[in-house]
């Protein structure tokens, strides 16, 4: 627990102040208001982070470097808006029926997640921090399959303790990032799908190419699907012009699986990064450039840090 008075205290009594007043706001919205307050949201962060932007930019430059000052402001602005629309409906899903989430989210390519389970290892679910993947989610659980999702916790318990109830609330199952190894691994022997979120930076990995760039990537999608057997199989949750949802979930990856763990988990790893990528070229305006994807990899590549790579 953070020292009250402290900095961390002090943070989490604003997440929570923020947590409250968005979910007030947001209860109130409906699909179109909900697109002009995303806007309005989304400039009012970026016109008081200064950071944040420099972020944004950073990333869309290093990502297309082909594109011009003004294109990249242009979806800069549109990447704040649909960061800020995201948080409203996160909230907005509390007060949707089953009725209203089945109508506002399109899904195609379920086969390949009956097929998986017919198999009787479950699958391995990679989607990304692109569109609204809870909304994916809770698409998932309606349509009557079994989804537990690694999540990060928050640095407030409590902040945490929120989230999931919201998440579970829907039907599927949240483990904790810091010790969802076995967990992970049994949900996937009992035959169920364990989704993933393997698109940010991390601490342990490996480096892959992200957007021509070596960026440090979680291996965990990688381990599990080859100790529990399980085909990974990518999915994305994109906003469509009108405001509705299409999921589209894709075909197994394939990859050539040579017994050795740290080559094919490599494989793997690059395979679903690069998968990744191509569904964000679709639509950068929908990713979260917010975050500094190649923190750690720049550090490695400069000397800053020594080089931690981990297959396992």
């Amino acid at each position: 627990m953070s020292k009250p008075g402290g900095k961390k205290w002090i943070v989490g009594i604003a997440g929570r102040f923020a947590f409250t007043a968005l979910s007030f706001v947001a209860k109130r919205l409906n699909p179109k208001r909900m697109e002009r307050w995303g806007m309005a949201l989304g400039d009012f962060i970026r016109l008081s982070s200064s950071r944040y932007r420099r972020v944004v930019k950073k990333n869309l430059t290093r990502a297309f470097p082909d594109w011009s000052e003004a294109e990249v402001e242009r979806v800069g602005r549109k990447v704040f808006g649909h960061f800020a629309r995201g948080i409203l409906e996160f909230f907005h899903l509390l007060n949707l029926s089953r009725e209203d989430v089945d109508r506002w989210v399109d899904i195609t390519g379920t086969e390949h997640l009956d097929r998986a389970l017919e198999a009787g290892h479950g699958a391995v679910l990679i989607t990304a921090h692109y569109g609204n993947w809870e909304l994916f989610a809770r698409k998932l659980v309606l349509r009557g399959y079994p989804l537990n999702v690694i999540a990060r916790d928050s640095d407030d318990a409590g902040m945490t303790g929120i989230a999931n109830k919201i998440r579970e609330s829907a039907g599927y199952h949240v483990l904790s990032r810091e010790n969802a190894a076995l967990p992970a691994i049994r949900r996937l022997k009992k035959n169920e799908l364990l989704g993933i979120l393997p698109d940010q930076n991390s601490f342990t990995g490996i480096m892959v190419d992200f957007f021509g760039h070596p960026a440090m990537t979680a291996t965990g999608p990688a381990v599990f699907s080859l100790k529990a057997g399980s085909p990974v199989i990518c999915g994305f949750g994109h906003r469509e012009p009108d405001g509705r949802f299409k999921v589209t979930i894709h075909p197994p990856l394939e990859v050539e699986i040579t017994g050795d763990d740290e080559t094919d988990t490599r494989t793997i790893t690059a395979a679903f990064t690069k998968a990744i990528e191509q569904e964000i070229r679709k639509d950068p305006s929908q990713w979260l450039w917010l975050h500094d994807r190649w923190r750690r990899a720049d550090d490695i590549v400069s000397g800053r840090l020594p080089n931690t790579e981990k297959t396992g």
